[in-house]
């Protein structure tokens, strides 16, 4: 099905509804083994349930299966997004999704109806028999948590040494799986003063995966973020691009990061709303899959059409869009999404982009483009 004009929207003469190529997924957001220090969903104020913290209580499993409370969220959720805007990618992540009893069947079949399905995951739970089957689908790609192999730079996600090892033996399990990683690795206090030691201890392996890093967010980052003394780490590690290019994404990406910590805030302009929106297993949807900023309704109320009419169309969309930052969420956001709008920015190329197997099938790649000509001839609106 292709995206459609919104009825209202056509009527009135207003810009048209976002191309958007993928849904961000999240699945019982406030339930995970590990409790980082940092999360976001513990300092989130989009619902109430993140507001009380429950991402920190011991977790709690549910179950996917067909007529399960939870397998009918998921399925509605994922099929009214599809087939609404067309989307050829589905992003799943949590909390951590490998809690959830069933969930390898509520993946195998997104992936057999989506051209990507991207998984995002501590790690921990990821067991031999799942990596086998998701070599089997062909299709998916898995965005791994990890701040360091090394435990100090590691602290703020696991507390004890212990628990370390635990967690890069399974990751460890995935590097060597063939599959294509990108290890999404935040930039704290700790992690920064390991940052080169992780790029070199990540080319060892046959398949070396992409590392992202990117920097601690939230109303509480100043706890945990990368101190101005520590600056100087993130500039070694962009110095020696050239010795662990292996694993890192195009060199651009470390112009925006470096300017994130000259400035001290985000500059730069965001593109990710007009290609991405975020949605929950309760329904819930929200404009932006970094921050969670504003429920905008619920995919699996009778008025769901009219939920996801919006995208694109609101006054929080123009804030977000805007040429510079206007959200004070903004100013303290980079994440590895942002390599999108670096292509609309003109700082990378669509081959670049696209070396990226998330973005790499053809028609994934012909929507970017097609978005970005959009975009380049209402004059960059």
């Amino acid at each position: 099905m292709s995206p459609r004009t919104p009825p209202s929207a056509a009527a009135a003469g207003t810009r048209q509804q976002l191309p958007l190529i993928g849904n961000d997924l999240v699945v019982n957001e406030d339930s995970c083994n590990l409790s980082c220090t940092y999360c976001l969903t513990g300092q989130s104020n989009l619902k109430e349930g993140h507001s009380l913290q429950l991402i920190f209580e011991p977790p709690r499993r549910d179950s996917y299966e067909p007529g399960s409370p939870l397998g009918q969220r998921l399925d509605a959720v994922a099929g009214r997004l599809r087939d609404h805007f067309g989307l050829p990618l589905l992003k799943v992540t949590g909390g951590e999704i490998f809690l959830v009893r069933g969930i390898m069947d509520f993946l195998e079949q997104e992936a057999r109806k989506h051209e990507v399905l991207v998984i995002q995951t501590n790690g921990v739970l990821v067991r031999q028999e799942h990596l086998d089957r998701f070599r089997s689908w062909g299709n998916v790609v898995l965005q791994v948590s990890l701040d360091s192999h090394l435990h100090h730079g590691n602290s703020h996600r696991v507390p004890t040494e212990s628990l370390h090892r635990k967690v890069v033996d399974a990751i460890s399990r995935i590097l060597g799986s063939g599959l294509p990683v990108e290890i999404y690795s935040v930039l704290n206090d700790r992690s920064v003063t390991e940052a080169c030691a992780f790029a070199e201890w990540l080319t060892g392996f046959s398949r070396p995966p992409v590392y992202f890093p990117f920097p601690v967010r939230g109303p509480d980052s100043e706890r945990f973020a990368v101190r101005p003394e520590q600056h100087g780490l993130v500039q070694e590690l962009a110095d020696r691009y050239d010795e662990f290019a292996s694993v890192l994404p195009p060199r651009p990406y470390f112009d925006r990061l470096l300017s994130f910590y000259r400035e001290g805030r985000r500059t730069f302009r965001c593109h990710l709303p007009r290609l991405v929106v975020s949605t929950f297993s309760d329904g819930v949807v929200t404009p932006c899959p970094n921050i969670w900023f504003s429920d905008m309704g619920n995919a699996l109320e009778e008025s769901w059409e009219e939920t996801l009419e919006k995208a694109g169309t609101s006054g929080l969309y123009r804030a977000l869009l805007a040429p510079r930052p206007r959200l004070s969420a903004c100013h303290g956001c980079f994440t590895p999404w942002d390599t999108l709008s670096m292509y609309f920015e003109d700082e990378i190329t669509l081959d670049e982009l696209c070396t990226a197997p998330t973005y790499s099938p053809p028609r994934i790649r012909k929507m970017i483009a097609d978005a970005k000509a959009d975009y380049l001839r209402t004059g960059g609106k």
